[in-house]
């Protein structure tokens, strides 16, 4: 079923290029955190950030060429006034709608706001089952709480929501990525669990890299429905690792514009600001590294092995 439903989209990206695929739109660089981990470096120094109207014009064409979902990504994307509006513009073009947020901003109020202009699924970062960790790593006393309260007032409006949760080895190894799981069910919500990856300000943490066999703690708490890796198909201890930037599952532009692998992984091979979405892909869906690109165990950003091949991709290894 897998290779035909891959032939499938094979055939129909011929016509539709970006037919079931994401973009994931930074729609800002701006953040209240100032978390130690944080992975998001791409385009910073780009230029200013998409306007309404340009983003509305990107979305327009994302839809044309297939897309299925738009996620809303940062930065901290509630801190564009015109979120809702622009979640609003999505769902009438026919896409799904996301949003990946800190929490900090999303009060009964806002949860309201965007469940009413159509949000379809929210993500909401939650770094440790302990409050006084989770702010102390993200630099905001009280965050946790407002993070936890975030999610139950979304869940109450009838938006679906996923914890996000970076698992490291510490959290693996001394049972505190399981409790995640129970904290997630308390808000009503699944758990998203991340591994750490060698991007942003960890660009050079080897020593953060899950081993083999903290993947396998990492997978033992897989559980369908419940807790997923990374995306919601990888959902089961057997489930095979899913890239979904370089198994062309997904689309990254940053604020300013520029369209990268990943928002973890900034390497720009074009801005919709000087060509079309559609040129830009079909480039850099067609180089060596996505050409090449043949399964991981993990965020390939994590493997020695993939940044000494493509070593003009990296800032720095």
């Amino acid at each position: 079923m897998n290779a035909l439903r891959a032939a499938a989209v094979r055939f129909l990206r011929l016509f539709r290029p970006l037919f079931g695929a994401t973009l994931m739109l930074s729609v800002t660089n701006r953040c209240q955190c100032a978390c130690a981990r944080c992975a998001v470096n791409g385009g910073k120094d780009a230029g200013p950030e998409l306007t309404g109207e340009e983003i509305k014009k990107l979305i327009t064409e994302a839809a044309g060429l297939g897309a299925r979902e738009v996620s809303f990504f940062g930065g901290e994307p509630l801190l564009r006034e015109d979120l809702a509006e622009l979640i609003g513009f999505t769902r009438g073009l026919g896409l799904r709608a996301a949003i990946n947020s800190n929490g900090l901003l999303l009060d009964e109020a806002a949860a309201k706001e965007l469940a009413a202009a159509g949000l379809n699924i929210a993500g909401i970062s939650l770094d440790d089952p302990s409050p006084e960790i989770h702010d102390r790593g993200r630099g905001v006393p009280g965050l946790w709480e407002k993070a936890a309260a975030a999610a139950r007032a979304l869940v109450r409006n009838g938006v679906p929501v996923d914890i996000s949760f970076c698992a490291n080895k510490e959290r693996l190894r001394d049972g505190r990525a399981a409790k995640m799981a129970e904290v997630a069910a308390s808000l009503g919500a699944r758990l998203r669990i991340l591994s750490p990856m060698r991007a942003g300000r960890w660009d050079g943490r080897k020593d953060e890299v899950l081993t083999a066999a903290d993947r396998e703690i990492l997978r033992g708490l897989l559980k369908p429905g419940r807790t997923h890796w990374v995306i919601g198909p990888v959902d089961a201890p057997e489930t095979p690792f899913v890239c979904s930037s370089f198994d062309r599952w997904k689309v990254d532009v940053t604020a300013a514009g520029d369209v990268v692998p990943c928002t973890y992984f900034p390497a720009p091979f074009g801005n919709i600001r000087r060509e079309s979405l559609a040129a830009i892909v079909k480039r850099m869906w067609a180089a060596p590294v996505y050409r090449d690109f043949n399964g991981a165990e993990d965020c390939p950003l994590n493997d020695p092995g993939f940044r000494s091949r493509y070593p003009g991709l990296f800032k720095s290894s």
